[in-house]
Order: C-alpha cells, then sequence, then structure tokens
C-alpha cells in the first residue's frame, strides 16, 4: 500500500494505491464521510490481481474541502475528479464506489463513458432523496426504529448535527465506540477507522469530514440526482451490490433499486449486510469484484 499526494495549481488530494500498474487498475470513490481507506482490506485482498487506486473526496481524509457547499454540485465536483483520474490514469479504468461515491461514479461515466470499462457499486447510486423524503413522509412512523428525514433541511441538519458534533476526549474512547458500531472488526478496520478523524491541537479527536461539508454533498445529491442519467448508462455495464440491514429500508429500497435496474439494465445482487456491505463481507465483496471485473 502506497499514500501520496497530489498537490498542483488546481487540484490537491490524497491517494492510496494498492497492487501494480500492469495490472487492470480499479478507481475507488467512497461514500460520504468516509475516506479512501475504507476500501484498505479491499485492497489487501485484490491487490495481486489488479492495481486499486482510492481517492480521498473533497473535504474528506486529506483532502482539503471545497470553500462553498455550492461547488459540491456534481459539474465541479465531475470535473475535479476528472482532473484527479487524468493525473492518475490515462487509460480506461473499472469502478468501485460506495454510496455517494456510487452517485459521483455514475455521473462521471454518463459523462465519461469511454473511459468506464465496468462499475460495481456497492448501495449507492440508487438513493433518489426526494423519493426517500415523500416515503418516509407518508409511512406510518410508528413502525420505523429510527427518526426517518423527510426533507433536505431534515437531512441536512442530522448530518451536520453528527458531523461536527462526533468529537472524543482520546482515541481509546472513539475506538471503544467504533468497534460497537459494525458487525465485526480488525486491525484493518480499525486502520481505517482511524483515518477518519483527526487530532486537534488541545487533543481532543475529531472527523475529518465537517458539516459544511455533508451539507454540500447532501445538495448535491438533491440538486443533481442519478435517475435524470440513468438513460445514459444502458451501455455501461453496472453491478449493484444491494445492502438488506436493517429491514426497515427494505421497501423504499427496493423501489428505488427495481427503477434502477430497469433503466439502466444493471445487474443487482442482494446482499445481507448493513449500508457497509465491504466492511461486513469483505471476502464476499473481493470475490463478486474478480467475478465482475475479470
Amino acid at each position: 500500500m502506497k499514500q501520496h499526494f497530489i498537490n498542483n495549481k488546481n487540484t490537491k488530494a490524497r491517494v492510496y494505491e494498492w497492487g501494480r500498474k500492469e495490472n487492470p487498475t480499479i478507481i475507488c470513490l467512497h461514500g460520504l464521510g468516509s475516506t479512501s481507506l475504507s476500501f484498505l482490506e479491499l485492497g489487501e485482498l485484490l491487490k495481486d490481481k489488479y492495481y486499486i487506486i482510492s481517492i480521498d473526496l473533497p473535504g474528506h481524509g486529506r483532502t482539503p474541502a471545497f470553500e462553498n457547499d455550492e461547488d459540491y454540485g456534481i459539474p465541479n465536483l465531475i470535473k475535479w475528479v476528472s482532473d484527479v483520474i487524468e493525473l492518475v490514469e490515462k487509460n480506461s479504468f473499472y469502478i468501485l464506489a460506495h454510496s455517494w461515491g456510487g452517485c459521483i461514479a455514475l455521473h462521471y461515466a454518463a459523462q465519461y463513458p469511454e473511459k468506464v470499462k465496468k462499475i460495481l457499486l456497492l448501495d449507492g447510486g440508487y438513493h433518489i432523496k426526494q423519493t426517500q423524503y415523500d416515503y418516509f413522509t407518508n409511512i406510518d412512523k410508528n413502525q420505523l426504529d429510527f427518526k426517518p428525514d423527510c426533507s433536505l433541511e431534515d437531512e441536512i441538519k442530522s448530518y451536520t448535527t453528527d458531523f461536527d458534533g462526533y468529537i472524543f476526549s482520546n482515541w481509546n474512547d472513539f475506538l471503544e465506540v467504533e468497534r460497537n458500531n459494525y458487525l465485526r472488526w480488525s486491525k484493518l478496520l480499525e486502520q481505517a477507522t482511524k483515518d477518519l478523524m483527526k487530532e486537534e491541537e488541545d487533543g481532543t479527536i475529531r472527523f475529518c469530514a465537517c458539516g459544511d461539508t455533508a451539507r454540500g454533498a447532501i445538495k448535491s445529491m438533491y440538486n443533481f440526482p442519478t435517475d435524470v442519467i440513468y438513460d445514459k448508462l444502458e451501455t455501461t455495464p453496472i453491478l449493484l451490490m444491494q445492502a438488506t440491514i436493517p429491514a426497515s429500508w427494505n421497501e423504499i429500497r427496493t423501489l428505488l433499486v427495481e427503477e434502477f435496474q430497469k433503466r439502466t439494465n444493471s445487474l443487482v445482487k442482494r446482499v445481507e449486510a448493513t449500508h457497509l456491505l465491504h466492511w461486513d463481507n469483505p471476502f464476499l465483496i473481493a470475490e463478486e469484484v474478480i467475478e465482475w471485473m475479470k
């Protein structure tokens, strides 16, 4: 595994790499609030067969945030991603993307179809914000075990509160909470979770991604939904790995995935896992990557 920083006039980003450059290239795009090291376990499992490049998206990990939340709009964000990719890979490649990264991957593929061989989405790309808000507004909320976001304002408030409020007095307290947040734990997951955070001068441990970044990303997904480009993706081979946990999301997930599959001609596989399915079962996901991208 190698870490390096892109630092030129217009583009600054942290990038991790696994494997040899002569192997087929996979570009990895992480989800909202995450970092390039969220693919650490998959990178280690796949490095003998692929050259894997994982990018810290703006405002995440060690990549600087955009100055304004409007800069996270898809036109500017896809230009930024394209600029980074041009610096690290000149040929066509595969994309492995999780959650928000899946939305970015689909918009990138719609704009640069000649660059993308295949896409594997990890429970991402099919979430349409307004459809979700309408669903949770009209459903009987007593049957839910969580408070749903029923508007853009609700979701922005929820994310900014979580991101700006995720603070710990020391690393041990943080790791104790994190161990209980996932279905499994490993030394590599510990490394990946520590990468989510930064230590301030006063010794407190804070989330690398801030509320302003979350606001920009959520607004971007709302203002530039992927369903407006579904018809442009019909010729791009896409495999969606759909999470099934929690069960309370199954109905809306199924509605969204059925529309996505119908309009993009994508292949869909359901995985008994949470939204972080590559953390829940990295071995299964690695097998799916090898099968899909061979």
